[in-house]
Formats: C-alpha cells, sequence, structure tokens
C-alpha cells in the first residue's frame, strides 16, 4: 500500500535524521540511545469554522432566506481546507435545510443549500466539524404579508418640481394584523412623471417602509404606487401646483359688525402665476389677532385662483379686529393680505338699573331720584345711541317717554310722578324695542306715601353754626310742618331763578342745577348783617306757584349779632311765617285793608279764618278798626306785614318781641288758612287771649326783637318781585308784584 503524503514526509524526515547521526557517530554519543522526534503541526487538519456569509436575514414563513449560507474551515496556519464535511442542523424555529452535510471546496466553503424557515419568529441553523466549536446561524421567520396599507403623504400639494412635505410611508401587516419587518416593498410613480429615491425599501421593525423623497413632475395630479409582491398595491396621490407669483385681496376689506358676531363677507383672496393666470390648488392661511376667529384657517385656491376664510368671527369688545391671508411660496406680492373689520358694540341685549329704584316719595309727587338705565350688549359692552321707551303703570306718570342713551350707555327720565294712592307699589318699565319686538326691559318699583307738607331747609355755611342754631332751624322747622298738612303740587326750580332769588337776598350760596321741590324750599343764613342794634332779620318768599300764588321757596337772612339764645328759636319761626306767606303776601292776595300808605292808614287783615279766631281768644272787645288788627307804625318792613303790636302785645307775630314768652296763637295759623293753606292744625297754637292793652307801663318792660330802643323796625318783610312758577309747564316766569 502506498503511504499517504503527510506519512511519506514524515518517513523520509525520519530517515534523513538517523543518517545524519550514524554518519557522525562520535558527536552522537556512540552508543546512546537516540533521541524521540516529536511530530510537527498537522496543516490538513481542520483548526477553525468560521460564518462566512448569510447570517442575520429575514425571510417570509416557509420560504428562504435570500442569501446564501456560507462556512468557511481553515486549518491551524489559517489556510482554506478542502474535502473537510461540516454537517447542518436546525437548532430552533422549525425550519428546514436543503443540505444536512456538505464538503467544503477549494476555498474552504461549505453550505446547507437552502434554508427554508419554519414559525414566525427568531430561527438558529447550526454547523458543526468534528473537534471544533460549531458555529450558529441567525435568522428571523416573519409572517405572510397580508396587507399593505398608507400610512402618511396621502393628498399632498407642493410646487412642481419639488418634494412633498411629508415622505409616503406604508405599513405591512401580517393575517394577524401583526407588522411585519423585512418585507420588500417596491415604489413606482404611475403619473405625473416625477421620481422618487429608493425603488425599493424593506419594512422596518414596525412594518414601515418609505421610498425617502418624493418628487412631484408637471403640474397636475400625480400617482405613486407601493407595492409588495402578492398583495394589492396602494396608490398616493398628490398635486403638482404651479409657482404663485401675487396674492391680492378680492372682497370682505373695511367691514363692520357687531362685537361677537359674523362680518357679513367671509374674506376672500386670489392666487395668480407671473403671467396672471389664476392657479389652483395654492394653499392660502388665514390668521387673526387676539378675540377673534376664523372657521377655516386654511383654505385652497379654485380653479379661478380663489381662497376664502368662512366665517369672521369678530372679538366680543369693540375694536378693530385684523386677519392676514398668507399664501404658501416665496417672493409672493402682495403677501400677506390684510383685512380689518370694525367690531361694534350690540345688538341691544340688557337694561341695567343704575339709580332710583325701591324708592319711597309722595303720591302725586316725583320720586326724589330719576330712574336711570344703562344699555348693554350681550357681552356687557356699552351702547350708545339706542333708544329707551319708559313706560308708567298704575296711575303714574313719566316724563319724558323716551330718552337716548348717551355716550357712556346712560339714559333716564327727568321725572317719574307717583299716583295718587298711597302705600301702591308703582312700576316704570324701561325698554329697547326693534319693531314689535322687545331686545332687552327692566322695571323700577317705587311705593307711594300718604301727602305731607315738606319744609326745605338750606343753610349758609351749616358747619360753622352752633348746634342750638341747627336745633332752631330743625325745631322751627316741624312746628310749622306740624301746623300746615295739606301737601301742595311739586314745581321745578331752575338754576338760574334760584340763583336770582338768592342773588336780590344777599344770600351767598351757590345753586348746584335745577331743584324738584315738594311744598317748600327755604334758603337760610346767620350771618353779621350790620351789627347789634341794626336790622335783626329779612325775610320772605321769592318764587310763588302761579295757581295759588302759594310760596314755593324763599330765603331767610338773621343778624348773628342781634339774636341771642332765649329767642333764637322765636326768631326762626316768626321769620318762616313770613317766607310761607305772612305779611308778605296779604296785598298780593287782597286779604290787607286800609294799608298804610305814605305813613297813614289803619290796616287790618279781613281773612275770615283769621277774624273768627281773633274773635275766639277775646278780639270782640277791640272796637278801634275791623278785624283783625295790623302794624300801621315803624316803617316799611314793618307795618303791613305784622299785627298790631298794642292790641295782640306778646304774641309772637307782632312787630316786637316780649322779654317773656312770645305765643303762637290761632290767629297766626288761622291766617294760614286764608292764604289758601289746606288742613291747617289750629291745635299746634300755643294757648294765647287778646289782652285787654298793652300800658306805657308794660311797654317798658318790652323790647325790639332787634334789641333795645323804641319802635325801630326790628325785622324787615322782604318784598322782591316775584317769580311764578307754572306746574303744569314745569316752567318758571316773572311778573312785577302787585
Amino acid at each position: 500500500m502506498t503511504s499517504p503524503p503527510w506519512r511519506r514526509l514524515r518517513d523520509r524526515s525520519f530517515a534523513s535524521s538517523a543518517a545524519i547521526c550514524w554518519l557522525a557517530a562520535a558527536s552522537c554519543g556512540g552508543d546512546a540511545p537516540l533521541p524521540p522526534i516529536e511530530p510537527g503541526p498537522d496543516p490538513d487538519r481542520p483548526a477553525a469554522l468560521t460564518i462566512h456569509g448569510g447570517d442575520g436575514q429575514t425571510a417570509t414563513t416557509g420560504t428562504s432566506v435570500a442569501e446564501p449560507l456560507l462556512v468557511r474551515v481553515t486549518g491551524r496556519e489559517g489556510a482554506a481546507l478542502a474535502g473537510v464535511q461540516v454537517s447542518f442542523a436546525v437548532a430552533s424555529g422549525g425550519g428546514r435545510v436543503q443540505f444536512a452535510t456538505s464538503n467544503t471546496d477549494s476555498g474552504g466553503l461549505a453550505s446547507p443549500g437552502r434554508w427554508t424557515l419554519g414559525a414566525t419568529g427568531p430561527q438558529e441553523l447550526r454547523a458543526s466539524v468534528e473537534g471544533l466549536e460549531p458555529v450558529t446561524f441567525n435568522a428571523t421567520s416573519i409572517g405572510i404579508p397580508a396587507r399593505i396599507e398608507a400610512v402618511a403623504g396621502q393628498g399632498q400639494r407642493a410646487f412642481a418640481g419639488s418634494d412633498v412635505a411629508v415622505a409616503p410611508l406604508v405599513r405591512v401587516t401580517g393575517r394577524e394584523g401583526a407588522a411585519l419587518a423585512g418585507v420588500q416593498v417596491s415604489f413606482a410613480v404611475a403619473s405625473g412623471g416625477g421620481r422618487v429615491q429608493f425603488a425599493t425599501s424593506n419594512t422596518d421593525s414596525g412594518g414601515l417602509a418609505s421610498p425617502g423623497r418624493w418628487t412631484l413632475g408637471a403640474t397636475g395630479p400625480q400617482e405613486l404606487r407601493a407595492s409588495v409582491e402578492g398583495l394589492e398595491p396602494v396608490t398616493f396621490n398628490a398635486t403638482s401646483i404651479g409657482i404663485p407669483a401675487r396674492i391680492e385681496a378680492v372682497a370682505g376689506q373695511g367691514q363692520r359688525a357687531f362685537a361677537g358676531s359674523d362680518v357679513a363677507v367671509a374674506p376672500l383672496v386670489r392666487v395668480t402665476a407671473a403671467d396672471g393666470s389664476p392657479l389652483s390648488g395654492i394653499l392660502v392661511s388665514f390668521t387673526t389677532g387676539p378675540g377673534a376667529s376664523i372657521a377655516g384657517a386654511d383654505s385652497l385656491t379654485d380653479g379661478d385662483g380663489r381662497a376664502g376664510a368662512g366665517r369672521w368671527t369678530l372679538g366680543t369688545r369693540p375694536d378693530v379686529y385684523r386677519l392676514e391671508a398668507m399664501a404658501d411660496g416665496e417672493s409672493i406680492s402682495g403677501n400677506p393680505v390684510s383685512f380689518e373689520a370694525q367690531a361694534l358694540a350690540g345688538p341691544p341685549a340688557e337694561l341695567l338699573r343704575i339709580e332710583g329704584d325701591g324708592q319711597e316719595s309722595e303720591v302725586k309727587f316725583p320720586v326724589a331720584v330719576s330712574p336711570r338705565v344703562r344699555v348693554l350688549d350681550p357681552h356687557g359692552n356699552v351702547m350708545a345711541g339706542v333708544t329707551v321707551s319708559f313706560e308708567a303703570g298704575g296711575g303714574s306718570a313719566v316724563v319724558p317717554a323716551e330718552d337716548e342713551a348717551d355716550s357712556l350707555g346712560f339714559a333716564g327720565v327727568d321725572k317719574w310722578v307717583l299716583g295718587p294712592e298711597p302705600g301702591v307699589a308703582y312700576t316704570l318699565t324701561a325698554s329697547v324695542q326693534e319693531g314689535d319686538d322687545t331686545l332687552a326691559t327692566t322695571v323700577f318699583t317705587a311705593t307711594a306715601t300718604p301727602p305731607v307738607y315738606d319744609i326745605e331747609i338750606v343753610l349758609r355755611n351749616p358747619g360753622a353754626l352752633s348746634e342750638s342754631h341747627r336745633a332752631a332751624f330743625e325745631n322751627a322747622e316741624r312746628l310749622w310742618e306740624r301746623a300746615i298738612t295739606g301737601n301742595l303740587p311739586w314745581a321745578t326750580l331752575r338754576e338760574a331763578e334760584l340763583r336770582a332769588c338768592l342773588s336780590r337776598s344777599g344770600i351767598d350760596i351757590e345753586p348746584v342745577g335745577d331743584r324738584l321741590i315738594n311744598d317748600m324750599l327755604i334758603y337760610a343764613s346767620v350771618e353779621d348783617i350790620d351789627g347789634r342794634g341794626g336790622i335783626l332779620a329779612a325775610a320772605g318768599p321769592c318764587q310763588l306757584r302761579r295757581d295759588s300764588l302759594l310760596p314755593v321757596a324763599g330765603t331767610m337772612r338773621i343778624d348773628a349779632a342781634d339774636v341771642d339764645g332765649d329767642h333764637l328759636e322765636e326768631t326762626i319761626v316768626h321769620e318762616m311765617a313770613h317766607v310761607l306767606g305772612f305779611g308778605t303776601l296779604w296785598g298780593l292776595l287782597r286779604l290787607l285793608q286800609d294799608s298804610v300808605a305814605h305813613g297813614r292808614g289803619n290796616p287790618h287783615f279781613k281773612g275770615d279764618s283769621a277774624v273768627a279766631a281773633f274773635a275766639r281768644i277775646g278780639g270782640e272787645r277791640y272796637g278801634a278798626s275791623e278785624l283783625v288788627p295790623v302794624q300801621h307804625l315803624g316803617g316799611a318792613g314793618i307795618w303791613n306785614g305784622h299785627w298790631r303790636d298794642f292790641v295782640l302785645c306778646t304774641e309772637l307775630m307782632t312787630a316786637f318781641a316780649d322779654t317773656g314768652e312770645n305765643p303762637l296763637s290761632i290767629v297766626s295759623l288761622a291766617s294760614m288758612i286764608d292764604l289758601g293753606y289746606e288742613r291747617v292744625d289750629l291745635g299746634v297754637a300755643d294757648a294765647f287771649e287778646v289782652p285787654a292793652g298793652c300800658t306805657s307801663s308794660r311797654a317798658g318792660a318790652r323790647r325790639p326783637r332787634w334789641g333795645p330802643g323804641g319802635l325801630a323796625p326790628p325785622t324787615e318783610i322782604l318784598l322782591p318781585p316775584l317769580g311764578l312758577v307754572d306746574l303744569m309747564l314745569d316752567s318758571v316766569h316773572y311778573s312785577p308784584r302787585e
């Protein structure tokens, strides 16, 4: 038998070594045994098994991996070994190989042939050579593609020759809906002449695949088809649009609308190319400022190049709102287009009661605070120029019946006069009408109280008066309000007429506007007039009611130097009587006969009530003149305006004050009935009897009201020109005093 080459090589080596040693016996040590020969490394023996290709692939379940599986066997010196048997066995996954064993070729390579993968999931294939560590191929078995669907990139628009904004993306799933990785997807432009970055792409772990950039072709519709072998392809659609050069407003500029509402015409723009031709499919974005809103922020131009914003709803506050329309593209003339619209307050939705609700006032008299409303729109904005109607109910009356809201939205009435029944809650309805529709309404209520006679006193510099002075005025006011109980018609005095009244009386008070007067308004002043011993006081009416000639307003001046604490209140009651008409209106009402003129006369008061009262308290004993005797001495301002001092002596309404008490008799109160006052309560009068006479000895114990001395005038009754108030027309007219 012939030895194999490696055996023959070893034999030759052994023989050569022995011959050399035999030829040099001395050197080899004579009879010493020869050393053993160690075998050298065997270059033809397998030393390493490595994977040369095909690891880590993916394939559909039941199919073979695409790349061939290769292992390489090398010897100890790294040289490839041919003819070495390699075994291949499926370690996991349940697949199969074409060849279970395979010998290496001249390059040391061996392959199992086709590796058909098993069930879905990881796969392992082990390659082994006797005496060496095996190597393992890994693969993934994926499900069979059952569906391909578009995930992103549908329906886009882009300029011709440019890429769509979102790269098309598909997902491949198996029969059970799970994403399949490693499935090859082909992408091809179907129409439009564009191109894609990648013609094929394998799905990732999420089953997704993309062609990368999709560059659109000529203007018009574009189609891109994505397909997987064996499945119905997916088609992406896009539109290639022309390049815009100009954008301009077509409609919707400069409008006005109520706050919070839509403008009548939605803003509209037109986009054209450089040659002026309209461009369709251009994206126009509409944006508006804070507070306003739009329905349809993005719009595509139509075949005429037009795009609209849809509804433009203005903000809820009156203001100028702005909207911008911007076309997609660069270097577009007019981009963006600006629109403006003004939001106006409205429509009227609410009448807010500002003042004048829930009051009380006398029957047939205006409430103290005139009702006033504020007109608001649905968003609480103030509305000006709106006509508000006022309707008085239950027998009350209102003036005026309509008012136009001012720049701050306020509207109101001048007067709301309550009806004639006390205890009734009267209503005043304010409303805004539009045709037969009521847009807003509110109701005021006020309760009517029984009528009384009311005196209002306005003091000059009240802070400078002592408490006793203020109390004296209040007590005098209450006395006359108890004595006169019949209510009088109300009146309005204009500021100019009040100013004239105060000026003629010499009272330094500045009236503030017109005054609504219930029964009587008295301006009073305690001041230094002319020092002690001069004028004590001066009082009288200045405005009369035209129908009854009873006073509406008057003035009182009292010299602080001549009034002491004992007689202050008596003096105020006395002067207040003159303001109410005592002595000041007798001549005008033709109640005075035989009046003093040029220092001569024997005047007497001829009113029936006073004459009867005078007789009741002992006046029938007086026979010097007709009843009731009136002062005939003392000069202007004294005579014709007081009871005769030496007849009624200490009575309060004589010209002089007694050092003791000065009672107010029923004669003085009865004279008020003769003046025209209704329901005068004579029970308020003090007890008084007309004395038999005032002797000269008693006269020495008396003093003038203004201070010590003789019969110089202690007070003056003011007889200025009297203004007449027209109650029906609520206007003031002056006429000379008769």
